[in-house]
């Protein structure tokens, strides 16, 4: 298991123009979180920046949007190719298609199935045809299972990057109904926050973890947007929605994952610091990340 955590940036709102999430990597690093966690930090990526007047699809941003995730992607894949663990802080959600293409490609050349686990306020399933914004922050999960616009789906080696099955999403909430739709008909697998409450989210974790072991293990990538926990206690988010996890669940359910030995990636996103309040979401991103990393080396993770 790759030991060393190399930090990739990505300062953009390009998928969701000014909420913020541009701002999050270097608050993060402002704050001395890569020093405190040991982590080797590789930079910022570049792209151009947001245009927002819609293509013929309605889709907003679409070539910014490529080219940023192009950006993300050789970051996470050089990562990768030197025998590091990839985590990429965004940023908005778009730009998590560039750490799935990169962790594809190296699951692929590997031999490895390959996973993703998505921990979000939203499924970001829609496609041109389904969705109300134009947004792209709101494509990736959909293009990383082959479906979307064209122009998105050409920053991978290979479409699908991952079989819709092998997709989880958890805690997700505010969901178009163009998006459950596409989720039923691929066949994604989406826990919502009541079924969350009723089994809660560890066990859930543990019994996904489980079934990925039955399956012969291989690369599983997390993707976690700050907005799947409760802006209660992460408010430094772009789209807050209310009714989300909580530090204590998450925390718990990251180290649950680390243990596991089976993530080799990993997104951070959607932390916006201008809305933030006295750096709670910012001590929450910390304390997740803590307990992801407590879990892969055997120690305890606490929750401030």
């Amino acid at each position: 298991m790759s030991g060393w955590y190399g930090l990739v940036g990505a300062p953009t709102d390009v998928g969701n123009v000014d909420c913020g999430a541009a701002e999050g990597p270097g608050a993060l690093r402002a704050m001395g979180l890569p020093r405190r966690m040991g982590m080797v930090d590789r930079g910022d990526v570049r792209g151009p920046a947001y245009d927002g007047r819609p293509d013929a699809t309605g889709s907003r941003s679409v070539r910014e949007t490529a080219a940023w995730c192009a950006a993300v992607r050789d970051g996470v894949a050089g990562v990768l190719a030197d025998g590091g663990f990839p985590l990429m802080l965004g940023g908005d959600h778009a730009m998590a298609l560039g750490s799935i293409a990169a962790a594809a490609a190296h699951a692929r050349q590997e031999g490895r199935n390959f996973f993703v686990l998505w921990f979000d306020a939203h499924p970001d399933f829609n496609t041109p045809e389904t969705t109300p914004s134009g947004n792209t922050h709101g494509y990736p999960a959909a293009l990383a299972c082959g479906i979307g616009h064209p122009d998105l789906l050409s920053v991978g080696a290979f479409t699908p990057l991952i079989r819709p099955d092998r997709l989880i999403q958890f805690g997700v909430r505010d969901i178009d109904a163009g998006e459950r739709a596409n989720l039923l008909r691929i066949g994604v697998e989406f826990h919502e926050m009541d079924a969350v409450r009723e089994k809660g989210l560890e066990a859930l974790v543990a019994h996904t973890i489980a079934r990925i072991q039955a399956a012969g293990g291989g690369h599983v990538h997390v993707s976690f947007d700050i907005d799947a926990l409760d802006p209660a206690a992460a408010p430094g988010v772009g789209t807050p929605v209310s009714g989300g996890l909580t530090p204590a669940e998450t925390v718990g359910a990251m180290r649950l994952l680390g243990a596991s030995g089976l993530v080799r990636s990993l997104d951070i996103v959607e932390f916006a610091p201008r809305h933030d309040r006295d750096g709670m979401t910012a001590l929450t991103v910390e304390q997740v990340l803590a307990g992801f990393m407590a879990g892969r080396t055997g120690q305890r993770a606490l929750v401030a």
